[in-house]
């Protein structure tokens, strides 16, 4: 028995739900890391007694250490904010993006206008990369501050349909909200490097400041050396590639959302799909392109699309793979894997 056509509207809710999950998953690795760090905190009260026959014995307690906390807290929330604020003119930037406002570009100024309209969000500003290579990309924290940028071989490669899909898949980006919610992730991984980063500099300074007074206490620092440049290691073998895996899984929900989006918009699966076998087809990668700006494209840019192998194949990808995209938009259009369109 043949499994159900799958819906634009079914496809969206499952990717929101999976998407909440692993978005909350991602602040809670970051509450995680940011407490532990604080835990590195000071030397409490060392407690020296003496036994019957003279002997002393001193104990230190660790505790939290609220300042550290409350510094590591402001850190952490200015440096999200800031990039935040900046991270859309910060890809445009990188991409080498100009305004399409030449006459050259009004059809690609008709059809973002008719998706903004079909999806009731503001018109966003449209810019073009001059690059042969095919591709396009959506930024803007909110609907309000948004832009879609394709290439200058996208323009040339794509028919109207095909360009009113990525569009569409681009505009659906901005809808959904998607640069806003996969930049906090991004940056939960950048601020989870910044706390590991500053244990271990914790760890140093407690080492230097140590050298100075009396044995016991220089002892008792080392300790507390020693416990901060556990916490970094850990910070940095396991939570930290536990975050960028998240932040790659919910990457490719949104993706998998924006193609739903792009279909309720359109209501026509074809262009989309048609466009994605020739982004698929294609192997060239825009040139100004950064690790930071990767996932916001349409099609990954890699500048060699080797096959991955390994056990943890495909777990930081940031795109389902293009095939997986464009079996399901066939299926919606009603064709088997290998029908021909």
């Amino acid at each position: 028995m043949s499994s159900p056509r799958p819906t634009f509207f079914g496809l969206q809710d499952k990717a929101r739900r999976k998407s909440i999950w692993l978005l909350g998953s991602s602040f809670i690795l970051l509450w995680f890391a940011a407490n532990v760090v604080a835990f590195v905190g000071f030397i409490g009260n060392t407690n020296c007694t003496y036994d019957s026959y003279g002997y002393e014995t001193c104990d230190s307690s660790f505790v939290m250490n609220y300042q550290i906390l409350a510094i590591t807290a402001v850190i952490v929330v200015v440096y999200l904010w800031i990039a935040y604020m900046v991270s859309g003119r910060a890809a445009l930037s990188l991409a080498g993006a100009k305004l399409a406002d030449g006459p050259e570009y009004q059809r690609l100024r008709n059809v973002v206008e008719e998706m903004a309209t079909a999806a009731g969000v503001p018109v966003p500003k449209t810019y073009v990369v001059d690059d042969p290579s095919p591709n396009a990309f959506a930024t803007g924290r909110n609907p309000e501050h948004a832009a879609v940028t394709v290439t200058r071989g996208l323009l040339e490669t794509m028919n109207r349909a095909e360009l009113t899909g990525v569009v569409a898949h681009e505009i659906g980006h901005i809808k959904n909200r998607d640069i806003a919610v996969t930049t906090l992730a991004v940056l939960t991984v950048g601020a989870i490097a910044v706390l590991a980063d500053l244990s271990m500099r914790i760890a140093f300074v407690v080492m230097s400041t140590g050298r100075r007074g009396n044995s016991k206490e220089a002892g008792a620092r080392a300790g507390v050396a020693l416990i901060a440049f556990l916490i970094s290691f850990v910070l940095y073998i396991f939570a930290l590639p536990a975050a960028l895996i998240l932040r790659a899984a919910l990457s490719r929900q949104r993706e998998t959302l924006a193609d739903a989006s792009a279909v309720q918009y359109t209501r026509d699966p074809s262009g989309l799909r048609s466009a994605l076998e020739k982004l698929e087809a294609d192997t060239t990668s825009p040139a100004h392109v950064s690790t930071a700006t990767a996932h916001l494209w349409i099609d990954h840019p890699k500048p060699a699309r080797a096959v991955q192998r390994g056990m943890l194949s495909g777990l930081l990808d940031t795109h389902p793979p293009i095939a997986q995209r464009i079996a399901i938009l066939r299926q919606m259009e009603g064709l088997g894997p290998t029908t021909p369109a």
